[in-house]
């Protein structure tokens, strides 16, 4: 299931990771800061809800019972609703510290009775039969506060309290907080989102950024393997990927002297096998002819068959042919033409247009290898072949197919014919080389093409050789 939501892409990775934790840490920060922000409201109001009361009673003991109406009225907000009854609305004294914090508040050390309760404590059935009490004498008292006060904005109350005055009344009270001001605040929300959006569009700035060295790695590495392009890569990016840098340096260059060292050795020994082999032959001639004699001339015959095709082989390896952008289907109908015109029959069938990077001489060589293999050994009958020549793109190759309508060969051998000078029974190879390594030189030129060359047998009979390139990419323009 998280392989299925998470991208492909390493710095699509790093991306939602990265942003699932930002995400994460500013939800917290938010609910924590709207959590300190309840709190020292809570604190606020509570504080004035108790001046305000501590000053009313004073107020209520040193003026007539026949003004207390119009003081309540005058006292009375959005915010706090108070009531005289003859009755206490809270029953009990939950908040001790904020009863005697009002006490102290009063201007004369007056016996009165003080109860206040929290609306965020436990004793919820206290709380409801206390709230209703307030609700009650609220709505008897809403006919003397202003206009201005019975707004539709919703409360929610913090405090209830009572407090016994002088002349054994109680003043009942009720604090509130506007419902919007414990909400989070939308610029708040909105500064979040922005620093968020920027803090990510940096990241991913950052990472790509990051990564860019990788990505020329990845390009290196594939034109290393498609055309043997030993350039050094430069030193820059992150500490952590230079060491993978240098290594990739360092393995070019390893690769490279290995390959020259190769090539070197394989002319080398091949031209020094000429010298016994041209004595041999000399000796050979002033022995008495006879089949021994023939069998001898032969065999060394052969031999200088296959010296001659490894010296090829190792010649054209050291004179790299550069690539090129080719239009592969005409390409592809030239060497058609040519064939047919020595009368050989080639059905050659590919779309419009089909854009390939490449080395055209030695492609050319491959296909060419291929159609002479196709027409030795895939005929359909005594004198007569047909071979077909297709050149399609599917999602991610160019392929090129050289079908023939003959027996085919063996499973078990279809692998075997492209070992260097391995030939079958009936072995399919070029006349080029005749000597077993045609199919390994096609093969080693296609690999070095990037791509890869294997034989299967038609259901319908025959052989067919398939040639696997990468897609051709037109460069971005500047």
């Amino acid at each position: 299931m998280i392989k299925r939501i998470l991208p492909s892409s390493l710095i699509g990775k790093i991306c939602i990771i990265m942003v699932l934790g930002l995400v994460f840490e500013l939800l917290i920060a938010l609910q924590i800061f709207t959590n300190e922000r309840v709190q020292m409201l809570n604190l606020t109001t509570s504080n004035s809800t108790l001046e305000r009361v501590a000053a009313l009673v004073n107020v209520i003991d040193r003026t007539p019972v026949g003004l207390h109406d119009e003081i309540l009225a005058a006292s009375q907000s959005s915010g706090l609703t108070l009531s005289l009854d003859r009755t206490a609305v809270v029953t009990g004294n939950q908040r001790a510290d904020l009863s005697s914090q009002l006490t102290q508040s009063f201007s004369e050390p007056l016996p009165h009775q003080v109860k206040i309760q929290s609306v965020t404590s436990q004793h919820h059935n206290e709380q409801r039969a206390g709230m209703t009490k307030m609700m009650r004498h609220m709505h008897m008292s809403m006919k003397h506060m202003p206009m201005m006060q019975q707004s539709a904005v919703e409360y929610k109350t913090q405090l209830i309290g009572s407090v016994k005055l002088s002349n054994n009344y109680w003043l009942n009270f009720s604090s509130a907080i506007d419902q919007q001001a414990l909400r989070w605040s939308w610029s708040a929300i909105t500064g979040l989102i922005l620093v968020a959006l920027f803090t990510m569009i940096a990241m991913y700035w950052v990472v790509k950024r990051s990564l860019l060295p990788v990505k020329k790695l990845a390009v290196a590495a594939q034109k290393l393997g498609q055309e043997r392009d030993f350039t050094p890569l430069e030193l820059s990016g992150p500490e952590e990927i230079l060491p993978t840098i240098k290594a990739f340096n360092q393995m070019q260059t390893q690769l490279s002297q290995f390959v020259d060292d190769r090539t070197k050795m394989l002319a080398a020994i091949s031209h020094d096998l000429r010298t016994p082999i041209t004595s041999m032959r000399l000796r050979l001639e002033f022995i008495e002819h006879n089949e021994d004699q023939k069998q001898l001339l032969k065999t060394l015959t052969n031999m200088e068959s296959m010296i001659e095709a490894t010296m090829n082989f190792a010649r054209d390896d050291a004179q790299q042919e550069p690539s090129q952008t080719v239009e592969l289907t005409s390409l592809l109908q030239t060497i058609t033409d040519d064939y047919q015109d020595r009368g050989d029959i080639i059905h050659f069938i590919a779309a419009n247009k089909i854009i390939c990077r490449l080395s055209p001489i030695a492609f050319r060589r491959v296909i060419e290898n291929l159609l002479n293999n196709s027409l030795c050994y895939g005929q359909q009958s005594e004198n007569t072949s047909l071979i077909e020549l297709n050149c399609f793109n599917d999602e991610q190759h160019t392929v090129v197919q050289v079908c023939d309508r003959g027996t085919g060969i063996d499973e078990s051998a279809l692998e075997d014919v492209f070992k260097p000078f391995v030939r079958l029974e009936k072995a399919r190879d070029t006349s080029s080389s005749s000597v077993g390594l045609g199919l390994s030189i096609s093969r080693s030129i296609i690999q070095t093409h990037g791509g890869s060359l294997i034989l299967r047998n038609r259901s319908e009979g025959g052989l067919c050789a398939e040639i696997r390139l990468p897609l051709y990419h037109r460069p971005q323009s500047k």
